[in-house]
């Protein structure tokens, strides 16, 4: 197994008590003359506006390429902690569809969508990761929280804002970890998606964990909020229907649409784009039946 994809224990992270800013640009692959550079700079993000799949956009702030990169390795480090099994994003060798699968063969189902996730995580929650869970001194927090926030929160757009949005709020995700298996439920959590499943799922399960998430400054958006038992029901992105998982009805349209317009697209750029986004959905829908069978 390659080292890139070990995982170590809190400890063994080589963040862990890092005890200088010395030691610490050396860790980031970067320079005091470049952290310099990056605090004199005007413009660390820009922004940017997406399409949200229900409607809608959502804003992405992109940090500049130096700062990205350094942001980058960061994430590497902190990738390589120990996850909870219950953690299906962001971790490697764990797919949206491993996610789905875990709860294949449950009869109930509750769906959870945390609303404006990255901007509700603070920059004092991800100092307190980096002070009192990786235990380093106030001048390397400083420095860490410096290049992963902004303006007060985890920037959407940052390579290091969705492991950094975990670990950070590790105390709360264990809390919710420990509600759901108390009440029979199996957990989840794939960013800001959280399934709960099981033969049923009681509302005072749903009732404790949204209070967990508000007394850690979140709140859930009930208009993305599902609750299905005995019927078929999405999960991130994999309709799961009598513990078989399926790829959704609107994702094979996609794929017909686009082989449609292959058909008459002539050579060049916009063909290739398109070729590669049949591949992909082909890729997904192997990936699905590998799963289900």
């Amino acid at each position: 197994m390659a080292r890139r994809d070990k995982s170590y224990a809190l400890d063994q992270c080589a963040l862990y008590r890092c005890g200088s800013r010395k030691k610490l640009l050396r860790l980031l692959q970067t320079t005091p003359t470049k952290l310099t550079e990056l605090k004199d700079a005007d413009v660390l993000y820009y922004r940017m506006e997406k399409p949200k799949k229900n409607g809608g956009v959502r804003e992405v702030y992109a940090p500049r390429y130096d700062l990205k990169r350094i942001q980058t390795r960061l994430s590497e480090l902190l990738m390589r902690l120990e996850a909870p099994d219950y953690l299906m994003s962001p971790v490697r060798g764990r797919s949206n569809i491993d996610n789905a699968a875990a709860h294949r063969h449950a009869l109930a189902h509750r769906l959870i969508d945390i609303e404006d996730f990255y901007p509700s995580c603070s920059a004092a929650k991800v100092a307190w990761f980096f002070g009192k869970v990786l235990e380093c001194p106030p001048d390397v927090v400083a420095v860490l929280t410096w290049l992963t926030t902004r303006n007060g929160s985890l920037p959407q757009g940052s390579p290091a804002s969705p492991i950094l949005a975990f670990l950070s709020y590790r105390d709360m995700w264990d809390e919710i970890a420990t509600i759901a298996a108390r009440d029979n439920n199996r957990l989840t959590v794939y960013v800001d998606d959280v399934t709960l499943s099981g033969r049923v799922v009681h509302g005072r399960t749903l009732w404790d964990i949204k209070q967990s998430l508000q007394r850690h400054g979140h709140k859930t958006k009930t208009t993305k909020e599902a609750s299905r038992c005995g019927t078929p029901v999405a999960v991130t992105g994999v309709i799961l229907r009598d513990g078989a998982l399926l790829l959704p009805n609107i994702q094979h349209q996609k794929q017909h649409q686009l082989r449609k317009s292959l058909e008459r697209m002539p050579e060049g750029p916009d063909r290739i784009r398109t070729e590669a986004a049949v591949a992909g959905h082909e890729e997904t829908e192997r990936q699905i039946l590998k799963r289900s069978l």
